[in-house]
């Protein structure tokens, strides 16, 4: 799922997330494309690294992989000029290696909420700006 938010969706979800990203481990990453992905550990922190076009991975929830390894569920975040897209997306953490940002569908429950809290905030500020 990809989408563009506004920067008070943004605020929203790295409000909902700072619990997840505050317990998130030091740690590099790269996506699909090579490019490197920040795994920021706060509201503040994101925001900095967005606003220097920094590409961030925001987790919610942890599982664990077929073959043992650790795979966070969440947003990768991208600025662009009409606003933040917004691209579900797992991170795989890999023992010794730089870990990998990969897009997924939004199969995760917490995921799956989150999105649900984006798309009724994009109904409502509509409505909100027309009373």
């Amino acid at each position: 799922m990809r989408t563009i938010i506004s920067a008070e969706q943004l605020r929203s979800l790295l409000n909902d997330t700072r619990q997840a990203m505050s317990e998130q481990p030091w740690i590099e990453a790269i996506d699909d494309h090579s490019h490197s992905v920040g795994i920021p550990h706060g509201k503040m922190e994101a925001l900095h690294r967005l606003e220097r076009d920094q590409w961030v991975f925001v987790p919610l929830a942890r599982t664990k992989a077929k073959n043992g390894r650790l795979v966070e569920h969440g947003f990768e975040i991208h600025r662009r000029e009409s606003g933040w897209e917004v691209i579900t997306a797992a991170l795989e953490l890999q023992d010794d290696k730089m870990a990998k940002v990969h897009a997924e569908a939004a199969r995760n429950h917490a995921v799956q909420v989150e999105l649900e809290k984006l798309r009724l905030r994009a109904v409502a500020a509509p409505r909100a700006h027309a009373g």
